[in-house]
């Protein structure tokens, strides 16, 4: 029997193209993304909406600039989410609006909790009220959070003290209150925060922060991070407590002479005690 050769030949191309077409198909179906129709052509992604498109690139951004400054291009941001550099100024219009809302996101996703109103409980210890605000507090940081906020700082950009700004009004102020109410002593409405008062608040802040810098700056093991910050916020309270009494002193007792005011005190005796005392003793000598 004689076979068209020819013949042959064009079957077994059309099944090895049939084999090719068959294996990219399967190689499509494991990339996200790529869907494949029946006819094995991978089929277009769905596009995304500007508000997802947005999105996106506000959340690469976050990574990219914690991990490589804010010194970073957009050429190289653009190439490492995928996608052309004259996308991202569609959506931003430049790279200072790009940080910006990087700064805003940032910023915004502390807040998440009724802090003050959890502070303001005075149904159950400070002590577990002031515990449970930080571990709220200390949840919501991720680590390109504690980076972004690093070099922030050391670029001279505005992130650290609009941060501050949030924490006076969330944790300071109402955390301040607390202690000023247990000692009796007026609200930050009525006496304004004075600046011992702050640094003492920055010692139980500063604490809880630098668990976050242990974690994503230096790379080190961290502990139990809520029982720590509960040893933080007892070690704090006894202080705290103890300072206020002395930032704030009580007046003097009934029937006691407060201090003159140096005018007001009698004019000092001339020459020192030494001379003094000499002068008695040559004169008894003589």
């Amino acid at each position: 029997m004689q076979y068209d050769t020819r013949r042959l030949a064009d079957v077994g191309r059309f099944e090895r193209m049939a084999r090719a077409r068959s294996s990219r198909a399967g190689e499509a179906l494991t990339r996200p993304g790529h869907a494949v129709n029946a006819a094995g052509r991978r089929a277009r992604a769905p596009r995304k909406s500007a508000l997802e498109r947005r999105e996106e690139i506000l959340l690469a951004a976050i990574d990219f600039f914690a991990e490589h400054g804010f010194s970073g291009s957009t050429h190289v941001l653009a190439a490492a989410i995928g996608v052309r550099q004259a996308l991202l100024y569609r959506y931003y219009e430049s790279k200072d609006a790009l940080v910006e809302a990087v700064f805003g996101r940032v910023a915004g996703n502390r807040w998440t909790h009724d802090l003050p109103a959890i502070l303001g409980d005075r149904s159950r210890p400070l002590a577990d009220r002031l515990a449970d605000v930080y571990r709220a507090y200390a949840s919501q940081d991720d680590g390109p959070a504690i980076r972004l906020l690093m070099r922030a700082a050391l670029d001279g950009l505005p992130l650290p003290s609009r941060r501050g700004g949030a924490l006076t009004d969330q944790i300071f102020a109402p955390l301040l209150d607390q202690l000023r109410h247990e000692a009796g002593l007026p609200t930050t409405d009525a006496r304004p925060m004075s600046p011992p008062e702050r640094d003492m608040l920055m010692l139980l802040h500063g604490a809880v922060v630098f668990q976050g810098v242990r974690e994503h700056i230096y790379r080190a093991p961290v502990p139990d991070r809520d029982a720590v910050i509960g040893l933080y916020v007892e070690t704090f309270l006894a202080g705290a407590r103890h300072m206020m009494r002395a930032l704030h002193p009580r007046p003097s007792a009934r029937g006691a002479e407060p201090p003159a005011p140096e005018r007001d005190r009698p004019a000092r005796q001339p020459g020192s005690a030494l001379e003094r005392l000499a002068a008695r003793r040559a004169a008894r000598a003589s």
